[in-house]
């Protein structure tokens, strides 16, 4: 089957997930609505509640809020506005922030399509992954911004399962998604990116509902001159042909740290040597950092004017672990950006990025990334990186998940996180004791 069969047929298909994939993807939504509460009085949306209204809160079900369109646009932009959410390094998409939004602003009016939701995020995430493969990093690497070109599409898969549609209605959910799917890296550090995510998500709920009403689009959106041959780079990804499309719920990555995901590495790398320079750094010292082809894409920012633009700055991530041994929150104020230790150091912060050698990369789950401490031409301290914290292969522990959850709920919401947990198991048909609801559908595994 070519990839426009695949998805329709992965939407038209009952898949019921084993206990430790319906676990991954309860996390994935509890992590996402915990962010978006603390993101909830953030400028951008606040700015979107006050055009729209009706969201009255970022924990309150979307039955109780605004059009479903308007309700996804609002929580994906608040929960992309502190760069919390979660993110993954093969379509290098911050996928759970547009299929969590769309499903909810669904499924929350519509108790009968409960048991669906998880499958349904499996099924968003795995053609989230497939279109990632597909674009190949080249896509990225030119300056789209991922998560708002794929998202559509796969949050409009997500959702045509949730609904029950045929394969049929599915590619026309797809067409009409693509029809409206964009955003550029351009953006990165501004609102303008938070509405990004926002849109993705509110295009997927507009989509599905046409094609659920009957609105057609072309057979095969990745046919010739379609999805795959616009929005590709010059290095092409994997042939479509040879993509094999699987629901997934575990290859997420939890971002342990709220800014780019593309810093998280030189934010290990700085806080190892935090612990190893006991006497603290020399004023003399230089900071090297040294990243794989690819690294600096987003980082486009030198001299962060506010905690937004300070997400996307290699130099400041880089000099605040140094300087206190930990990045959190409270380092994303105008305030916290303009510390003058902070600036300080940030002047002795360089970045060095390796050249390209041999075909592009897929996804941004390659190379290391070293910082070296230097004095003159002596190397004093290093440390080296290679796994993403938070990622699949280094994965976040049961305490720092918490203490984030507890974090992100202590400024955006009153409830505790026991409370929010189980109101969510609740509003999204998971029983932690047994996995996913909808026991009376075939069994099948999701892979990750």
């Amino acid at each position: 089957m070519d990839l426009v069969e695949q998805i329709g047929a992965l939407v038209e298909a009952q898949h019921r997930l084993s206990a430790a994939d319906a676990e991954a993807a309860a996390m994935s939504f509890e992590d996402t609505l915990a962010v978006t509460a603390a993101g909830w009085s953030e400028d951008s949306a606040r700015i979107v509640r006050r055009i729209h209204g009706g969201a009255p809160g970022a924990l309150v079900p979307a039955d109780q809020g605004a059009d479903p369109e308007h309700w996804a646009l609002t929580m994906g932009i608040a929960g992309h506005a502190l760069d919390y959410d979660d993110v993954h390094l093969v379509s290098v998409t911050h996928p759970s922030v547009v299929l969590v939004p769309a499903l909810l602003a669904l499924a929350d009016r519509n108790p009968d399509l409960v048991p669906r939701v998880l499958p349904a995020y499996a099924v968003g995430l795995g053609v989230n992954i497939a279109l990632g493969k597909a674009l190949g990093f080249s896509h990225y690497d030119i300056g789209w911004h991922a998560t708002s070109t794929i998202g559509p599409l796969s949050a409009a898969a997500a959702l045509s399962h949730l609904l029950g549609l045929d394969a049929r209605a599915a590619r026309n959910a797809l067409s009409l998604a693509a029809a409206e799917a964009g955003g550029m890296q351009r953006n990165f550090g501004t609102m303008a990116k938070h509405v990004q995510a926002g849109q993705a998500a509110a295009v997927a709920v507009r989509a599905a509902r046409l094609a659920e009403a009957g609105m057609t689009g072309a057979e095969d959106v990745f046919g010739p001159r379609g999805f795959l041959d616009l929005y590709g780079g010059p290095t092409p990804g994997q042939q479509p042909g040879r993509i094999t499309v699987v629901p997934d719920t575990r290859s997420v990555s939890r971002k342990l740290f709220p800014c780019c995901y593309l810093t998280h590495r030189m934010i290990g790398a700085a806080l190892d040597l935090h612990a190893q320079l006991t006497g603290g750094l020399s004023p003399d010292a230089r900071i090297v950092v040294e990243v794989p082809y690819g690294g600096m894409r987003p980082l486009h920012v030198t001299d962060p004017r506010d905690g937004a633009e300070a997400k996307f700055c290699a130099a400041y991530c880089v000099a605040t672990a140094l300087v206190q041994g930990r990045v959190a929150l409270v380092d994303f104020t105008t305030e916290a950006v303009h510390r003058p230790a902070i600036r300080a150091l940030m002047a002795r912060v360089e970045t060095v990025e390796e050249p390209l050698r041999g075909p592009v990369p897929v996804g941004i789950d390659h190379g290391e990334v070293r910082i070296r401490i230097m004095r003159g031409n002596r190397c004093v301290a290093q440390s080296c990186v290679r796994s993403y914290p938070g990622a699949p292969d280094a994965p976040a522990q049961p305490a720092q998940f918490a203490a984030k959850i507890a974090d992100c709920l202590a400024i955006g919401s009153h409830t505790t996180p026991e409370d929010f947990r189980t109101r969510l198991h609740a509003r999204i048909g998971f029983d932690p004791r047994q996995g996913a609801a909808a026991p009376h559908i075939a069994e099948t595994e999701a892979t990750g």
